[in-house]
């Protein structure tokens, strides 16, 4: 299988082009010490059932670009109907872990701004990972 082409370190100012994820594993660190874990920054179970929702009210597509997992775009293809979610979060589990494109479900309010926003799915957007990493850097440098 291809590799996916590397991209350059979303840390502002760096050039180093990375494999998978979006820093290299310089900023990596740095920014995973600064953002502390997933469950402190308000990302439990909790989110994790909104998540899906927020994937199954978007048809598992970037809202941005349209981009889908596989699976979705076979089965539609195909016309088969939905796949079934467990097969679909598998895939997307299986595209992260390996630094592929994968989809998050976006705060459009980040948490930082509106906390009570968190567990809202109207405050939601499902966002492939380069139109989320895009985002994030245009958010980082406003402020």
């Amino acid at each position: 299988m291809a590799s996916a082409p590397k991209r350059p370190c979303s840390s502002p100012g760096c050039r180093v082009l990375c494999d998978e994820g979006s820093y290299c594993p310089g900023h990596r660190r740095k920014e995973d010490r600064q953002r502390g874990t997933s469950a402190e920054r308000g990302y439990d179970a909790d989110h994790r059932k909104l998540r899906q929702l927020c994937f199954q009210r978007d048809a598992w597509r970037c809202v941005k670009c349209g981009w889908e997992p596989d699976i979705v775009a076979d089965c539609r293809r195909f016309e088969l109907g939905d796949p079934p979610v467990e097969n679909v979060l598998h895939e997307l589990r299986q595209r992260l872990n390996s630094g592929e494109r994968h989809l998050h479900a976006d705060h459009r309010i980040p948490i930082a701004v509106r906390p009570d926003l968190r567990l809202v799915l109207d405050n939601l957007q499902t966002l492939c990972d380069r139109c989320h990493n895009r985002k994030t850097k245009r958010e980082k440098q406003r402020g």
